[in-house]
């Protein structure tokens, strides 16, 4: 099977969930457990740019200051 794969963890076509939850289903799995502790965080963020085709949701992308200035 092609498509979105992390070490063994394939991933649904069009997986956009926010990173919060990507990290609440995975995290425990025998994948990153596997990981020193003081990695994974890292790691879920590799497996979650590759399950999310680096399209990271609205929700999860930094706002921007869109307020207008005032002289």
């Amino acid at each position: 099977m092609t498509g979105r794969n992390y070490k063994g963890i394939n991933f649904r076509e069009g997986y956009n969930l926010p990173f919060a939850d990507f990290k609440k289903e995975f995290e425990n799995t025998h994948i990153f457990k596997q990981i020193p502790h003081t990695k994974v965080e890292s790691e879920l963020k590799k497996a979650y740019k590759i399950a999310t085709d680096g399209n990271i949701p609205k929700s999860a992308k930094k706002r921007t200051n869109t307020k207008p200035e005032t002289d």
